[in-house]
């Protein structure tokens, strides 16, 4: 207990304020598509935007102060994996649908308005939504295999399994982003917005 309790109290990175789970946009649920983006660039990994469900993050706040490795693993408790998988622009369309009926989740390079429980006014990293395209997401293997309605990520034109861990990835992340004497932050930016 002790030994796990020393690796657990690791400190990862410094929190400047708290952040909040929330719908449907919330800054914790920015801050850890963001983070995953990043990581993604780094590797070479072509992600257009990434989606996760807010299920799979476990606190509603991470508080301002210090995190821990312990903080990351109570917020991401689940070995759930980082994949990428291609889908068609209509299968996209239906990913933004169900995001609309959950009221919004945590995403990244997306930007979108739930009007009427639809997904509308969509752009992909700046640009605007087209239906005829192919994108890449970034994504959880939960979701990649259809968990929390995300059906539309089911059967994709490719796959790409990064046997990663997402808490893995972000303490590797929050770790390097801590030792250039970054602190953490996260920003509301209307990435998901509700008319």
């Amino acid at each position: 207990k002790l030994a796990l309790d020393s690796q657990m109290n690791v400190l990862v990175i410094e929190a400047a304020e708290d952040l909040k789970k929330d719908n449907p946009e919330g800054a914790l649920g920015n801050m850890v598509c963001d983070v995953l983006m990043q990581y993604a660039s780094k590797q070479n990994l072509q992600a257009d935007f990434c989606v996760l469900n807010s299920g799979g993050l476990r606190i509603p706040l991470l508080y301002k102060g210090a995190v821990t490795v312990r903080t990351i693993f109570e917020l991401m408790p689940f070995d759930n994996q980082v994949v990428l998988v291609k889908i068609s622009g209509s299968k996209c369309a239906e990913l933004f649908s169900a995001i609309a009926m959950a009221n919004g989740v945590p995403v990244s390079g997306l930007r979108m308005e739930i009007s009427n429980q639809l997904g509308t006014q969509v752009t992909i990293d700046g640009e605007v939504f087209d239906v005829k395209k192919d994108y890449w997401i970034l994504t959880s293997d939960y979701l990649a295999n259809g968990g929390d309605k995300a059906e539309a990520l089911l059967n994709p034109l490719e796959r790409k399994d990064t046997h990663k861990l997402l808490r893995d990835v972000l303490i590797a992340q929050l770790t390097e982003m801590n030792a250039r004497g970054e602190k953490l932050k996260s920003t509301l930016d209307g990435r998901i917005s509700k008319k």
